[in-house]
């Protein structure tokens, strides 16, 4: 069964005139991958993180990528030997080959699903853990710093990103609460999922 550590706890602060803003990064263990989940734009912090992990770049086998923002995916580059699950069009790409990839090419324990509506193109995981069913939702669900972590599948989106579609985000995180056991923000801290507070969201 796969397992999952946060590396970086994503975090996003707002400025006047724009963000400090990086996202959060995880590593996902199967019995022969581990993954690196939108990996950031914070360079110093992301090595710290897999200096303290015993690993460097090249021992990554994949780098998955939820969306297309730089504070996600700046620094997908630096894994040199991955392979890069992406958003686009749900392609895989290695080096200059791009292939169309299976829900299950990270492993039968991690599904990867569609969830629009922060961007068109935007991907979250659901694996299966010891624990239950961790969803890493990217920023289909975060926070800004300071905000109270209260799930509303309502909540505007702060970053009022380009693209972005209010009902398809709703939808995204109904799905995302319906299905996980856990959530993993985009930014901010991870969150148990409880069935009232399902029950709650899906009634407004």
């Amino acid at each position: 069964m796969a397992t999952i550590k946060v590396l970086i706890e994503g975090y996003a602060k707002e400025l006047k005139n724009g963000w400090i803003a990086s996202s959060t990064t995880c590593i996902i263990t199967t019995e022969d991958k581990k993954i690196i989940t939108d990996p950031g734009c914070n360079r110093q912090k992301l090595l710290e993180a897999l200096r303290e992990e015993k690993l460097t770049t090249d021992d990554i086998d994949f780098v998955f990528l939820s969306h297309c923002h730089p504070d996600h995916i700046l620094l997908a580059g630096i894994f040199e030997k991955a392979k890069f699950v992406t958003f686009d069009s749900n392609l895989i790409y290695d080096k200059d080959s791009l292939t169309v990839f299976d829900k299950n090419v990270l492993g039968k324990d991690i599904k990867i699903i569609e969830t629009p509506g922060h961007v068109l193109e935007h991907l979250s995981l659901l694996i299966d853990t010891p624990q239950g069913n961790v969803a890493i939702a990217g920023d289909a669900i975060w926070w800004v710093d300071g905000e109270t972590q209260v799930v509303d599948i309502h909540k505007e989106d702060p970053s009022q990103a380009k693209g972005m579609n209010m009902e398809d985000l709703i939808e995204s995180r109904k799905k995302l609460l319906e299905i996980s056991d856990f959530i993993i923000p985009g930014h901010g801290k991870m969150f148990k999922v409880n069935k009232l507070g399902r029950q709650v969201q899906n009634s407004r």
